[in-house]
């Protein structure tokens, strides 16, 4: 289960730039998003997992970026944390993965009263998704071109009002799965129940193309989130967190 849904993670948010080193998947993306310039290792090391971790600070330090680990709970997983540790990594943002079944999931049309959903990436949508979620214009270049990458069935959903996008959010589906990522909801429509509307619009159009689960990421910390997410039916299934090493200026 784990080691199915990072890849399907992974695919639903391509880094610029993926290598493979001795079993470890490392994502590269001129330093945006930790979990687009991290070392994956969901497969097995083939060698000494000190080494390898030697191997990948070097390829990190070498390109002018912070070493990070994206670790899940398996057994290897630890170990590798344990030895992060000791070399003084920190430990960042503990995350919760969590399913819901979504066979034959419906909605009335009353829930898809102002909700779009396209299958390309809009001009419109994609300027309103990055003012909401506040990416500079250096970073929108990257993030632009990391969408683009998307090779699974990518549904873009938004909310008008008024001619005016007031809620935009991004479906991933691959191998029955559809992951949600970036609900987000413009700060003057809040506590609406908008970010709700989009997600159960995304699980319909899943659904009704043979999608069977929904994933999420949700921050551990984030207790407002959980119990939404709960609300919904999504039951968490396991954490990831990071281990990071700052790169010295």
């Amino acid at each position: 289960m784990i080691r199915d849904i990072e890849e399907l993670s992974m695919n639903a948010f391509p880094a610029l730039s993926t290598i493979l080193v001795n079993g470890w998947v490392l994502r590269f993306s001129e330093g945006y998003a930790r979990r687009a310039n991290s070392v994956n290792p969901i497969y097995p090391c083939r060698i000494d997992i000190l080494r390898n971790i030697e191997i990948c600070e070097d390829m990190y330090s070498s390109r002018g970026l912070n070493t990070i680990f994206k670790l899940t709970e398996d057994e290897e997983a630890y170990k590798i944390d344990e030895m992060l540790q000791q070399r003084e990594y920190s430990l960042e943002a503990k995350t919760n993965v969590m399913l819901k079944d979504i066979r034959g999931f419906r909605i009335d049309s009353d829930d898809r009263k102002n909700v779009m959903i396209y299958r390309e990436s809009k001009d419109s949508w994609f300027e309103a998704f990055i003012a909401m979620n506040k990416v500079g214009e250096q970073n929108a270049g990257i993030l632009r071109k990391m969408l683009q990458g998307i090779l699974a069935d990518t549904y873009y959903a938004c909310i008008v009002e008024n001619g005016k996008v007031i809620a935009v959010g991004q479906g991933v589906a691959e191998r029955g799965y559809i992951g949600m990522f970036d609900i987000c909801v413009h700060e003057e429509y809040r506590r609406k129940g908008l970010g709700t509307k989009l997600m159960i619009n995304l699980m319909h159009a899943a659904a009704a193309e043979k999608s069977e689960y929904s994933y999420l990421q949700v921050v551990d910390d984030n207790e407002l989130a959980k119990q939404l997410y709960d609300k919904l039916g999504y039951r968490k299934q396991y954490s990831y967190w990071y281990r990071v090493k700052k790169l010295k200026r």
